[in-house]
């Protein structure tokens, strides 16, 4: 009679004989498939987790706030995001941004109508805060102009005062929970007709507010406000303000600040300000003079680089100025014998309330180049008419490499076919790996045969030259490019925030 001893288990394979080994096999089975079973349940936990996290819904509570345009159109405030993209706060958008870019494509084949926006996909470095408006209706026949008053959450209120243009078309600014203007304006507020989501975004935050003030100045006069909790609002450090003028010192070169103030920069047309007053719009802006001394000659100028101004809550405003070389701009380097003064502006500033602000000023020589300061690209083959040489020369300069990635050529008299001036032939150069405090400068040009004549020149970033070459001799085959490349000098001053003049 069959006890069950060889019977099969239940993978259909016969139980082995002898009680040690059966108990042990079914033990060590058990054990396994309840590890598989534990590792697939916490797999599922993490998905489920990840997915919440993506598409978790942080659009306001409460009754939708409604703003209703001139010509019919309506937004809503739906809420505000802070990254380095511009996502919207909505289910289907956060999905399509989190999927491979494969499927990402395909999906947006069919919700792309529902998530439609102003540069959808588009990096923001820093990061910014995103302030969100959904168009839900669309436009009807132009009306008169109307006052939307607007019931914010927590009891905040707000109002749009818009004129009958149709379009907001504004530009931006962030206030604090008092109505302080600061930052940085967004000129290009994603408020296209054609589009459902539309944003503000700022790179600058008072995060010190409980309460952002968004002021929306369209085209043509009015305003228009709403103040909503700020998401970034938080309990931050103070820092203590040095007395002015002050010294500091970066090697051999001695740097005094000798007066800092904010300005606001008037122009623009007639508007009313979010405190209802009448007056035209205003750029904030820093202003700031100092004078720079070496101890190794009196012939060595030095010029700019840039400037950053930032606060202990983590805002920073960032300036590039690139000043060119003397002997680019064809002056001779002046005789100093003490201290040499300049004055600098940037766009921008922070809000008031700090207790001091830190300016970091980075500088360079502007003459006086050492040898190992200078670089040249000799013979770099001028390519065909029409065509783009990518093949990449590298050189050295003072441990600092720097790689000529691109010469395109293009005929004299070639027009941009975007519109707008006269194209010309150019080359590139990169700082690979982005190496921290250098400076890259364009010097000179020759051909082997006849003279070329310079276009401009741009740096599209700290790490990267443009140089335009608005025509090449005909019978030239080589070119030599010079460069200056050299280490920066940088100087930090904690100053106390002035009143704006």
């Amino acid at each position: 009679m069959d006890d069950g001893a060889n019977a099969p288990d239940n993978n259909g394979f016969p139980k082995p004989e002898g009680k040690t080994s059966a108990g042990k096999g079914t033990v060590c089975g058990c054990r396994r498939r309840w590890r598989l079973v534990g590792l697939a349940l916490v797999l599922l936990a993490a998905a489920v987790a990840v997915a919440v996290w993506v598409m978790w819904d942080r659009r306001p509570a409460g009754p939708p706030i409604i703003l209703t345009m001139p010509n019919g159109e309506k937004y809503q405030f739906v809420g505000t995001t802070y990254g380095k993209k511009n996502v919207p706060p909505f289910f289907e958008a956060k999905l399509v941004n989190a999927l491979p870019t494969r499927l990402a494509n395909w999906a947006r084949k069919y919700v792309g109508p529902q998530i439609s926006q102003y540069n959808a996909g588009e990096k923001f470095d820093p990061p910014h805060l995103f302030i969100w408006f959904r168009r839900n209706v669309p436009a009807s026949t132009p009306g008169p102009p109307l006052t939307a008053r607007l019931a914010v959450q927590e009891g905040i209120e707000g109002s749009f005062v818009l004129g009958n243009s149709g379009s907001i078309d504004p530009t931006a600014r962030l206030a604090d929970q008092g109505g302080v203007e600061a930052g940085l304006v967004d000129y290009s507020p994603a408020f296209e007709s054609s589009l459902v989501w539309h944003y503000a975004s700022f790179a600058v935050i008072p995060r010190r507010s409980r309460v952002l003030q968004l002021n929306l100045y369209p085209y043509g006069g009015g305003v228009g406000s709403i103040s909503i909790p700020n998401p970034l609002y938080g309990k931050y450090p103070q820092w203590k303000p040095e007395p002015i003028p002050a010294v500091k010192r970066a090697g051999d070169l001695e740097v005094r600040l000798d007066d800092f103030m904010a300005v606001r920069q008037v122009g623009g047309g007639s508007t009313i300000k979010a405190d209802g007053s009448l007056g035209i719009p205003y750029n904030p802006g820093t202003k700031f003079d100092f004078s720079v001394r070496s101890s190794r000659g009196t012939n060595e100028v030095w010029g700019l680089q840039s400037a950053e101004l930032g606060d202990a809550t983590g805002n920073v405003l960032k300036a590039w100025y690139g000043s060119i070389p003397l002997e680019v701009q064809g002056f001779p380097p002046p005789q100093l014998n003490e201290w040499a003064a300049y004055s600098q502006s940037f766009e921008g500033t922070l809000w008031p309330d700090e207790a001091a602000w830190r300016l970091k000023l980075e500088l360079k020589h502007a003459s006086g180049f050492g040898p190992e300061e200078i670089v040249t690209f000799k013979n770099v083959p001028v390519p065909a008419m029409g065509t783009t040489n990518n093949t990449p020369i590298s050189k050295n300069a003072g441990g600092i490499q720097i790689v000529l990635t691109r010469f395109v050529r293009w005929p004299e008299t070639m027009m941009n076919p975007r519109g707008g001036g006269q194209m010309a032939s150019y080359i590139t150069v990169e700082l690979p790996g982005k190496p921290k405090g250098v400076a890259l400068d364009f010097l000179s040009m020759k051909a082997d045969a006849g003279k070329p004549e310079k276009y401009g020149s741009s740096e599209p970033d700290i790490f990267s030259y443009t140089v335009g070459v608005k025509s090449i001799p005909a019978n030239a085959k080589t070119m030599d490019f010079t460069f200056v490349v050299q280490k920066t000098r940088a100087v930090e001053f904690l100053v106390k925030p002035p009143k704006a003049e």
